[in-house]
């Protein structure tokens, strides 16, 4: 691995120094058997990029191929990088997962937006076995941009991306980061973030791939005036796994964040959100939400909702919310009550739970992709209960 890829905290830090993963960790905690799929782990061999002009960037984890150039985007190899993203992060957590993934890199790509752009500038991950590629993207001084994470079909073996991102002054970011392979893989992304004075960073979430998918994000709001916002759906079937992990470290004064995720699990599926709102001493003027709903469908689906608020000062606008249950049965009245029966009532409600996150303007590209996945998943789980029946 290029060392000039790593930041000063890492730099003496070795994987052999921490102590094993387990469920008895507060990180990992409710993953279940899925924890031994990321014990000393090892990687593959890269296999062949398949081309799909669909995307600027196809990638292996090992190597890329640029299919369609951006001007204002600046691309290089992770081993020719001359300096690291972050020069220091904060409080950045580190376990022994997150560090073998930097010892473990199977190769990846640093992007330096230097100019403004619109367009989703767009990367398709492919993997056959154990990857483990890093993204690094830096937005410069007052400019901003748009970006789409792929892991799709083309996705087959397990992949834990490293990605980090430095938006500098009054920069500007939103990423849609897309997990719907439907192979039965663990995903695990680990996503660092640190914004100067009025940087903003906007991440939008769709998990409804993998049989364990997990997204750790770690945000510094290091400089006044940084805002951060993340919305989020996941869908849950057969054993699937989703796992969402949003901590948002208020440092600097006049911050704000706002997080909501929305997921409807069935059949013996389960989800996991972990969401902390950090606000440090002096970080006055903060404002700060947080909201997760679930919707189970079946008797053995389940979800953890973990909200948390740690608040060192006053002077502060917070909340939090969550919920987990089925659907309120005064819903289903209120739709059946204008014809419609049961079935196609809950499909509607779904629908409309998910709508509140999807319609935004910002998911326009993915959206019909993503309603139809939702639909899909809703409409297996119906076909496995009545095939039970």
């Amino acid at each position: 691995m290029n060392t000039k890829l790593v930041e000063k905290n890492l730099t003496k830090k070795v994987s052999k120094d921490f102590p094993e993963i387990s469920v008895k960790n507060e990180d990992w905690k409710y993953v279940g058997k899925n924890i031994y799929t990321v014990k000393d782990f090892e990687v593959g061999k890269p296999v062949k990029i398949i081309e799909n002009k669909n995307f600027n960037v196809d990638t292996n984890c090992f190597e890329f191929l640029i299919n369609k150039e951006e001007k204002n985007v600046e691309i290089t190899d992770i081993e020719k990088v001359k300096k690291s993203i972050i020069d220091e992060s904060i409080k950045r957590p580190f376990d022994k997962f997150s560090i073998e993934q930097f010892e473990k890199l199977t190769g990846g790509i640093q992007l330096n937006i230097k100019e403004d752009f619109s367009d989703y500038y767009s990367i398709n991950f492919q993997s056959e076995d154990t990857a483990v590629p890093y993204l690094g993207v830096n937005v410069e001084k007052n400019k901003s941009g748009r970006l789409l994470f792929n892991f799709g079909e083309l996705v087959k073996g397990d992949i834990f991306p490293t990605i980090e991102l430095f938006l500098e002054q009054n920069a500007s970011l939103e990423i849609i980061i897309n997990v719907t392979s439907k192979n039965e893989i663990s995903l695990i992304n680990n996503l660092y973030a640190k914004l100067l004075n009025d940087a903003n960073l906007s991440v939008h979430m769709v998990s409804t791939g993998g049989l364990f998918s997990r997204s750790r994000l770690d945000i510094d709001l290091f400089g006044n005036g940084s805002g951060f916002e993340i919305d989020g759906v996941y869908f849950g079937e057969n054993n699937q796994i989703h796992d969402t992990r949003v901590f948002v470290n208020h440092l600097g004064k006049s911050t704000t964040s706002n997080m909501i995720t929305k997921g409807v699990l069935g059949d013996e599926s389960s989800s996991i959100f972990t969401g902390t709102i950090h606000i440090a001493e002096g970080a006055v003027k903060t404002e700060s939400q947080q909201e997760n709903r679930n919707i189970i469908l079946t008797e053995k689906a389940s979800a953890q909702s973990v909200p948390n608020l740690e608040i060192l000062c006053d002077d502060v606008i917070c909340g939090h919310g969550s919920s987990v249950g089925p659907i309120d049965e005064t819903l289903y009245h209120y739709v059946m009550s204008r014809g419609i029966n049961k079935e196609n009532a809950e499909k509607l409600l779904i629908k409309g739970f998910f709508n509140e996150v999807i319609n935004e303007d910002a998911w326009d590209i993915i959206h019909d992709e993503v309603a139809d996945t939702l639909t899909q998943k809703y409409e297996n789980i119906l076909e496995r209960k009545s095939n039970e029946g």
